[in-house]
């Protein structure tokens, strides 16, 4: 880790953040491919002619990495070259031999930690500290040099390969300084550190669950769980000295010097929330399974058979056996299996003969998923928990094993199932309950709009209403992005321009299905006509629906009523408040009235904030042809007027507070008043905007006669006794719609409850911000329903 000009800084960076006056440094030696020698060794012993052009080039590399960590050091650079003469002739000594000795591989492991060490020792020494070298021996038995202020640097190991191999047998890439770092620390008392290159020990590894969080305190007996399990945790040997000392040891990642780490100490700390502390993962596993009824009952099978495994040095890493005796599986690498199969069929050679073993078989390519933590203990349901969160993500249980101290939940499963299934756990053991995987359709300006202002808020909806918001998917048309944690919204906009794939369907939907999250939600701030016809079936999917579309709700009756009967037995919402008033509570109000009892007699409204905007700003002067094309040029109206004019958006709003109200009505029964001349009616845009002055005379007309007595003309639908209308009204200048201002909406109810003065919603009816605004009010909504604090 200091092996390199970046390391060597950090390294210096670190000693001089510490606050103890006097540090002890373990160098452990280098596993670079460049740096180390110890592929010398091997080619040595191979006689490979390549050897000795090799060598020089690991001395050249050797010189060159302290000039530019450094400087110039010639003290140091002779130094090197009189080792590599020393090198040199061991490796003619191996060349004739044929192999190399462990006392061989040692020195040159000796040699690589010295060279990092002395690096280390100067860079301190040209700041001004003091540093002195030991080497283990003398270190362990506390005799560590005697300075008031710097560093002191330990060469040289004493530990045992064969302590240093995880659960599929494979030797750790670090470890070999970890046993004589625990010695020292035992021997002077003091707090140790352990420091990796791999990464921060997580609740899961990073490369399967992107989302897990960093471990803050384990007990001994949780990390040598899972340390066996391939966790980026020292080898449990390495923990004797400091259990039998009660010294804590913290865990840290040379890859982020800022993060605190993982401490670990005999208690650990019991107040995590989570019953569970970390998951973990053995791949590349076979699961060998022997069976037969002559088997139960007989003494000291599973000891012959675990002898046979022992005397052929296979390593057995996980137990499993039915109460019956019936069956006997066991888990171990892939690496053995085929040998541990032939070894069992030797040794139950007879008692297969005779059918008492009916078979001995084994499966691969398997992996053991792990569950470990002291809180697990005397906690009902945990088990069940942890099945029944593998069996939602269909993943499949080949055999399982728990120990009497309930610290550890083992399953053996298919390696392709592992990330899934370590995500599932992982979502139900940690993730809020709150959490919402959101695929959104459409970010235009009203889906933009609220990408912008969840991005906003969600910090604060998380850390005060435990609500997480993950937006996981965003799609147009044409193209799609994803995100398995969720999107950055900070930057959505850029990743949908540089990031994004071709738009598929199928991969969209089953992304934001992701069985490990626990609640599925599309938004739909498009105004397709084809995506509202699927929320039927999104719905009995499984998703929950908000939309500001209106073409669900006002589209045929026997539709609408089916997508309501999905969510009823679905259990999943359907929340389109946003369909009529922007972020008016509209729908809310009208279900809330007729809920509590209230008998609804009209409701009228104006719910068009662009003809609202007209029909506010009309005064008779301002020829209304030029309203028209302000309103355009504002953005308040659709590219062709004539679909505001034409009345059918209202129409369609007032089908929705109908239906709403119990009506079975269409929008073919409407009577709708259009404002576009039927002889304009099928020109061109351009045409239409070019005969727009055509509207002006009966605008001014309706306008002066309605001013004569004293009213205002306003554009409004109604639903009356179970009649729906859609026209330009006249109303009393003191009237709640005579009133409004600027693009505003106003509904009136009358009902039995609000009958002598209607109840009245007033407000702004039109634009991005308040319809977006809307939307995130279904998503807190919807999350209120899920069981959110919000």
């Amino acid at each position: 880790m200091v092996a390199s000009p970046s390391g060597v800084e950090k390294f210096s960076a670190l000693f001089k953040s510490c606050e103890e006056s006097v540090q002890v440094f373990v160098i452990s030696s280098v596993k670079s491919s460049e740096l180390s020698l110890l592929d010398l060794l091997k080619r040595a012993s191979n006689r490979d002619e390549r050897l000795w052009s090799r060598l020089e080039k690991s001395q050249a590399s050797w010189n060159e990495l302290i000039e530019r960590s450094i400087g110039r050091d010639d003290m140091l650079s002779e130094e090197i070259d009189s080792s590599f003469s020393r090198v040199e002739d061991i490796l003619r000594a191996v060349w004739i031999l044929g192999k190399a000795d462990s006392a061989s591989r040692g020195y040159l492991e000796h040699l690589t930690a010295s060279f990092a060490s002395k690096m280390a020792q100067r860079r301190l020494e040209r700041d001004g500290y003091a540093t002195v070298a030991v080497d283990s021996a003398q270190a362990t038995e506390g005799k560590v040099g005697e300075i008031e202020k710097g560093a002191i640097f330990v060469v040289g190991s004493l530990y045992e390969a064969e302590a240093n191999k995880d659960a599929s047998g494979r030797e750790r890439e670090e470890g070999e300084g970890e046993y004589t770092a625990a010695l020292i620390a035992a021997s002077l008392s003091c707090p140790l550190t352990f420091w990796n290159s791999k990464s921060l020990l997580c609740s899961a590894s990073r490369r399967d669950v992107p989302s897990s969080h960093v471990i803050d305190s384990l007990s001994y007996s949780e990390a040598t769980e899972l340390s066996f399990f391939g966790a980026p945790i020292v080898h449990p040997h390495s923990f004797q000295p400091c259990i039998a000392s009660n010294i804590e040891l913290t865990l840290r990642y040379w890859g982020d010097i800022s993060s605190e780490g993982t401490r670990i100490s005999l208690k650990g700390s019991s107040n995590s929330g989570s019953t569970v502390k970390a998951f973990s993962v053995v791949r590349n596993v076979a699961l060998i399974n022997v069976e037969g009824s002559g088997m139960s009952g007989v003494p000291g099978v599973s000891s012959r058979l675990f002898s046979a495994l022992k005397s052929e040095g296979i390593s057995v890493i996980f137990i499993s056996q039915a109460s019956s005796e019936y069956s006997i599986c066991f888990a171990l690498p892939q690496s053995q299996a085929n040998r541990a199969a032939r070894v069992l069929r030797r040794e139950f050679s007879k008692e297969i003969e005779r059918g008492a073993i009916s078979s001995i078989e084994y499966e691969g390519e398997l992996s053991i998923l792990a569950a470990v933590g002291e809180n697990m203990n005397g906690r009902i349901g945990v088990a069940g928990k942890f099945f029944s969160s593998l069996a939602r993500a269909g993943v499949n249980i080949r055999a399982i094993a728990q120990g009497s101290s309930e610290m550890n939940i083992s399953a053996v499963i298919a390696s392709s199932d592992s990330t899934k299934a370590l995500r599932a756990l992982h979502s139900v053991f940690f993730m809020s309950q709150q959490t919402l995987s959101i695929g959104l359709f459409g970010p235009g300006n009203i889906g933009g709009t609220l990408l912008e202002q969840i991005a906003l808020e969600s910090e604060r909806l998380r850390n005060e209403f435990d609500l997480d918001i993950r937006i996981r998917g965003i799609a147009t048309s044409r193209k799609m992005v994803l995100s398995e944690e969720g999107i950055d919204l900070s930057k959505w906009r850029e990743e949908l321009e540089k990031n994004s794939l071709a738009y598929n369907e199928d991969v969209f939907l089953s992304h934001i299905k992701a069985s490990y999250y626990p609640h599925w939600v599309l938004v739909d701030c498009t105004s397709s006509e084809d995506r509202a016809m699927q929320y039927k079936s999104l719905i009995e999917s499984g998703f929950h629906i908000i939309t500001p579309n209106k073409k669900a709700s006002s589209g045929p009756y026997e539709y609408y009523q089916s997508l309501l009967d999905a969510s009823l037995h679905t259990g999943k919402k359907f929340l389109y408040e946003t369909t009529v008033g922007a972020g008016l509570p509209i729908i809310n109000t009208l279900k809330d009235l007729r809920e509590t009892g209230d008998s609804i007699k009209k409701v009228e409204g104006m719910v068009s904030g662009t003809l609202s905007w007209l029909f506010n700003n009309y005064d008779g002067k301002t020829p209304f042809s030029a309203l028209v094309l302000k309103a355009k040029e504002l953005g308040f109206t659709e590219p062709d007027p004539r679909d505001d004019l034409s009345g059918m958006d209202v129409a369609r709003k007032t089908i929705i507070l109908a239906r709403e109200m119990g009506y079975k009505v269409e929008v073919s029964d409407l009577d709708v008043e259009s404002l576009v001349p039927d002889n304009l009616k099928g020109a061109t845009k351009d045409e239409f905007l070019s005969r727009l002055t055509e509207l002006d005379d009966r605008m001014k007309d309706l306008y002066e006669d309605a001013l004569k007595r004293g009213m205002c003309i306003r554009y409004c639908g109604k639903v009356d006794g179970g009649k729906c209308s859609v026209k330009l009204g006249e109303y009393p200048l003191d009237h709640p719609f005579a009133q409004a201002t600027g693009t505003d909406n106003v509904i009136a109810f009358t009902t039995q409850r609000y009958y002598q003065q209607p109840l009245v919603i007033k407000g702004p009816g039109a634009g991005p911000e308040v319809t977006a605004a809307g939307v995130f009010a279904d998503i807190l909504r919807l999350s209120a329903y899920l069981g959110s604090r919000i």
